[in-house]
């Protein structure tokens, strides 16, 4: 997409004319990446929201709009180049969580659970 060349070597201040996907689990995602840029979080124009981040990540890698994602998400995407992230990645509080109750902890499960935090760490 275009608008992606544009942005490689931008300055963060150019996302202010840019359609910012969000989601609606993660509200605090631009206007907090906005402070910690130097940016005013009211001078930014947010897009279209989604319920999901799967389909935040489909509608950026559609060229519909800027997306934040966590790096494990769109690692491959990045390789590939279908993505971009040209002011790379910044750690946060955020936690990835699998909630299994009690009554239906089993092993399999308990694999799942392994194989996430072995798929995450990488």
């Amino acid at each position: 997409h275009p608008r992606c060349a544009a942005l490689r070597d931008a300055p963060p201040v150019a996302l202010l004319g840019e359609a910012l996907l969000h989601t609606a689990s993660r509200p605090q995602a631009w206007p907090r990446w906005a402070r910690g840029n130097g940016l005013e979080p009211a001078q930014l124009r947010l897009g279209q929201s989604f319920e999901h981040l799967y389909f935040l990540l489909e509608a950026a890698l559609a060229g519909l709009g800027v997306a934040i994602a966590p790096q494990q998400l769109v690692a491959d995407d990045l390789a590939a180049g279908r993505l971009l992230a040209p002011w790379g990645f910044v750690e946060t509080e955020a936690k990835l969580a699998l909630w299994v109750p009690v009554r239906r902890m089993d092993r399999r499960a308990e694999q799942l659970a392994r194989w996430l935090t072995r798929e995450v760490q990488g």
